[in-house]
């Protein structure tokens, strides 16, 4: 009786301890995913924000901006890839940006001329 009883308790050790190690490794590798899909996020943030301020370093030589297929070149030289839709409006003194990477993330710049 005294076995038995020791060989259910193994049993349902086991059973719990198995159960754990299989949703802790599920959870982890679901924070691995949702991190890496943050990191993405962020480093496109990041050249977005590079760009803007080349733009604006740049502001003189806005018209040798090219759009070409999904990247962005600025006197021949890629800027940035993975670009949707880009536009530039001047209007007087103040160009306007509008820019859109493949991620869905979408910025509107205006640059002082």
């Amino acid at each position: 009786m005294k076995s038995s009883f020791s060989l259910l308790e193994l049993l349902l050790t086991l059973i719990i301890s198995s159960s754990i190690v299989v949703y802790s490794t599920i959870f982890i590798k679901e924070l691995s995913l949702k991190n890496q899909e943050t990191l993405n996020l962020e480093i496109s943030k990041l050249e977005l924000f590079s760009t803007k301020a080349f733009l604006d370093k740049n502001k003189d030589d806005l018209s040798q901006i090219q759009f070409d297929g999904n990247n962005l070149y600025f006197k021949n030289s890629l800027l940035l890839k993975n670009v949707k839709a880009f536009t530039i409006n001047s209007n007087g003194n103040i160009a306007t940006i509008n820019i859109t990477l493949s991620n869905n993330l979408k910025q509107e710049w205006a640059i002082k001329l």
